[in-house]
């Protein structure tokens, strides 16, 4: 590790655009094989610098942040880009990886990411355009629909036992799950009773389903399946976005034959997911272009609804279905982060990131003038309210907003995106 004084000197230097090529290189080589809890020390002292510094040094922040963005354009790893990136933060796990004099460029950004419920500070200054209206962020609300109709708000609903379809109690485990309570398969003939779970815009749940598989399901979706499934079958029809834990289920013995495991099947408007036992995300909104099937751990087969082709698909590669289906390698973790609270962007436009917000939270979107076509990568907390998100990305320059009364929403809000 660096000693205390040399660590000093450097960040004081880097401040003030004062370093050597020489002494840049050397203290990359050391950071880019530091452990966390170095690096950690290294955003606190760059912290305490930066605290020290005027509001006239925003434009030295500004061309710095240019330098550095050609900089990671050269660390990552011979990837090959043919639109702009604009990069607003890195995720924490890449601190140790990727471009770690980029992290202490934009401190400010990754500070406010370190966790969905600390108190953060903004230590870049910004001439503020948003007009002060709070618009909160969703939690944990949606309705079942059970098979006779009645249907149970689930967000003001007490823990405990809610209804039992099928022999099987629905309890209320904690704020923002719910559990079929397993006991056996339905023997063949038994009538399927079908519960449909939905969430709103704003509103996201968990479900563990009777044969022991776990759904996290984001805003403005729903989910219906079979209260309890039939031994030789499991199947559930999704709409919106889903991130998946199937769990491994046999079949009974037939004829002295060795069991065989019970497929899962997820079936949505354009595509079917067929699985065994394995973790992925669906994200099959009406509203977006392509369905996105990204798997985390085991394998899936991802069958075009229209065309009957299919595609198999191995860990850390996602199947985006539009015309036909094509399939890449992704960083799989990105795309279940918001079942861990953050929004995580991932080459989108903002079009694809404004649809987010819009669901998390509640709001309509309005476009004026030429809006920036350029991609934007990072990710931040969805636990926030509306106006610190939009604060972040109005940093890079490239995007604007203000929030205003919807005149088609009576009491609510919107935002306007502006270049």
């Amino acid at each position: 590790m660096m000693d205390e004084k040399s660590l000093n000197e450097f960040l004081e230097k880097y401040v003030a655009d004062r370093y050597t090529e020489q002494e840049h290189v050397l203290f990359m080589e050391w950071l880019n094989t530091a452990p966390l809890d170095e690096v950690q020390h290294i955003i606190d002292k760059y912290q305490s610098i930066t605290q020290r510094k005027q509001d006239g040094e925003i434009g030295q922040y500004a061309a710095l942040s240019r330098r550095i963005e050609e900089s990671i354009d050269g660390l990552q790893s011979g990837v090959q880009q043919s639109e702009k990136v604009i990069k607003l933060w890195p995720s924490f796990k890449k601190i140790a990886s990727v471009a770690a004099v980029f992290i202490l460029c934009l401190f400010a950004l990754i500070y406010f990411l370190s966790s969905p419920n600390d108190e953060q500070k903004i230590l870049v200054k910004a001439k503020p355009v948003l007009n002060n209206h709070k618009v909160l962020p969703g939690g944990n609300r949606a309705m079942l629909t059970l098979a006779d109709g009645s249907s149970i708000l689930l967000g003001s609903a007490p823990n405990g036992v809610l209804a039992k379809q099928a022999n099987i109690d629905i309890r209320k485990a904690t704020a923002g799950n719910i559990v079929y309570d397993a006991s056996n398969t339905l023997k063949p003939g038994a009538q399927v009773l079908y519960n449909t779970i939905t969430t709103p815009r704003g509103g996201q749940y968990k479900v563990t389903l009777s044969d022991g598989t776990k759904v996290w399901l984001n805003a403005a979706s729903s989910l219906k399946f079979p209260a309890a499934f039939l031994a030789t079958e499991r199947t559930v029809e999704l709409t919106g976005e889903a991130y998946f834990e199937v769990a491994k289920l046999t079949g009974p013995l037939v004829a002295g034959h060795t069991a065989g495991r019970i497929p899962f099947k997820v079936v949505t408007a354009r595509q079917t997911v067929e699985v065994l036992g394995t973790h992925f995300n669906v994200n099959a909104y009406a509203d977006e272009a392509t369905v996105n099937t990204t798997l985390l751990e085991g394998s899936v087969k991802v069958i075009h609804a229209e065309t009957n082709s299919a595609q198999l698909l191995k860990p850390g590669q996602q199947a985006r279905l539009r015309d036909n289906i094509r399939v890449l390698n992704v960083d799989a973790s990105d795309f279940i982060a918001w079942t861990n609270g953050y929004f995580t962007f991932s080459h989108e436009n903002i079009g694809s990131i404004m649809r987010q917000i819009s669901r998390w939270y509640d709001i309509n979107i309005q476009y004026e003038g030429d809006i920036t076509q350029e991609v934007f990568v990072g990710t931040i907390s969805k636990f926030k309210d509306v106006e610190q998100v939009l604060h972040m990305l109005q940093l890079t320059g490239s995007v604007h907003f203000k929030i205003e009364n919807d005149p088609a929403a009576l009491g609510n809000k919107r935002i306007i995106v502006m270049p």
